[in-house]
């Protein structure tokens, strides 16, 4: 807790000064984001206690502040975020149809109305099996929507772009070393599943302090003249010290398909830096793209045949048959409207057996997605991820400068879906809270300054 609002308060002092006319407003509101990276961790620790509503009450007070900012830089965002539209408000429309009481035929399950006793909440009227849960959530991604565009109107500045990453960088760097010294910390949290958001904080660090270094070697390409050789190197071994104490992490305390995951994050870097250095052309980029695709394709494929007797959406979840099979027996009635965003404790009361199977909380994140949101829902889900990455790649194509937030964002997009189906990380409203910073940071540079 000390080492994290150490850390925001420094980097809140250093940006305040690297800009020449601070405004009250937007000062404030980027402290309160500093703070956020930095308290990522302590919200992991929260374990859904105060920790959430204190993450709301702050990013309230982060939109209090942005009205000050400049008129061309909101403007830009909601530019920018025009592009995506479809993608933002989906969750939002599929959350209020499982909310809303309406009286549909065929989107019930009929177990439902008969553990209704059992849960203690009439279940009629309304597609979620928890309501409380799921109003729950749609405040959550309401909030997590308001900070992805805070951060966005905020990081259009290149000071505070810097400034954001280098937060970044330096939290995930800092959760590496504690995985690594301590990976097993169930006196935490409860069923050690504090461990989780720690994998995904170091997993995206990876990718971060990858960029970081990109953005270092790019720097001082086009500021070689007007450079310190050794502030240059400096900065290049700190970021590369970065990526060396997240990887090495992930390979001692991690499983092997959380590294795959990261490697995937890694090819669409290099697929970017290809396209970018070797100034590739259109279809010549598209073959390159779908070369590195399928031989990603390939890893999933071999890996998928390793544990033939276990159901494939928890495959990679590393888990025994008997988990699985509690699991499956979920998934098996999973319906195409789902049981509500959130739901999955309250679903997994119905299915418990006495050996207290399937526990409270979801095998990985694809499985809460799928009986949460349903079929359709996750389908869709899924497509609004694509959209993103496409938006996020192509704004990074189309960059000369700072193209590397957008392409690190995208690669921190593929690394997550990826890390979906090895465990329930991206649940937690911390790791939800730092893609949502990573998302906006890459958003805001997918255009070019002369673009503006």
């Amino acid at each position: 807790m000390v080492r994290s609002v150490i850390l925001a308060v420094t980097l809140s002092l250093s940006s305040q000064s690297s800009e020449t006319k601070p405004i009250a407003g937007v000062s404030s509101s980027f402290g309160i984001l500093l703070i956020l990276i930095a308290g990522a961790p302590v919200l992991a620790m929260s374990n859904g206690g105060v920790g959430p509503h204190l993450f709301m009450l702050l990013v309230a007070l982060m939109m209090v502040g942005l009205p000050q900012a400049p008129r061309e830089e909101v403007r830009r965002a909601f530019s920018i975020f025009q592009g995506i539209a479809f993608a933002a408000a989906f969750p939002l429309f599929w959350v209020l149809l499982q909310v809303l009481p309406l009286s549909i035929d065929g989107v019930e399950q009929p177990i439902w109305r008969d553990a209704a006793a059992a849960l203690g909440e009439p279940l009629a009227g309304h597609i979620t099996i928890d309501l409380g849960t799921s109003v729950r959530s749609l405040f959550g991604y309401v909030t997590l929507l308001c900070l992805c565009f805070a951060t966005a109107v905020l990081s259009q500045n290149r000071d505070r772009a810097k400034t954001v990453l280098f937060a970044l960088c330096a939290i995930t760097s800092f959760t590496a070393i504690e995985f690594a010294l301590f990976p097993n910390l169930a006196s935490i949290r409860p069923s050690d599943v504090y461990s989780d958001p720690l994998v995904a904080f170091v997993a995206l660090g990876s990718i971060l302090n990858a960029v970081f270094v990109i953005r270092i070697v790019e720097r001082h390409r086009t500021r070689r003249p007007r450079q310190d050789l050794r502030l240059y190197v400096a900065k290049l071994l700190a970021g590369t010290a970065g990526v060396s104490i997240c990887v090495a992490s992930l390979i001692f305390a991690a499983a092997l398909n959380i590294l795959f995951a990261v490697g995937f994050g890694f090819a669409t870097v290099a697929v970017f830096i290809s396209i970018h250095r070797l100034g590739l052309q259109r279809w010549t980029a598209v073959v390159v793209g779908i070369g590195v695709l399928t031989i990603c394709l390939g890893v999933i494929a071999v890996r998928f045949e390793s544990s033939p007797a276990i159901n494939p959406v928890v495959r990679f979840a590393g888990v025994d048959l008997a988990k699985a099979s509690a699991t499956a027996r979920m998934l098996s009635d999973a319906t195409w409207f789902g049981s509500g965003v959130g739901s999955f404790p309250a679903l997994s009361l119905v299915y418990r057996d006495i050996d207290g199977l399937p526990h409270s909380s979801a095998l990985n994140t694809i499985v809460s997605g799928l009986l949460g949101w349903g079929i359709l829902g996750f389908l869709f889900a899924s497509i609004c991820l694509v959209w993103l990455f496409v938006v996020l790649f192509r704004g990074a194509i189309t960059r000369r400068r700072d193209a590397f937030y957008a392409v690190g964002a995208a690669a921190c997009l593929v690394t997550g879906f990826s890390e979906a189906f090895c465990d329930a990380s991206f649940t937690d409203p911390s790791v939800q809270m730092l893609l949502a910073i990573i998302l906006g940071l890459g958003l805001a540079q997918t255009v070019s300054h002369q673009a503006k």
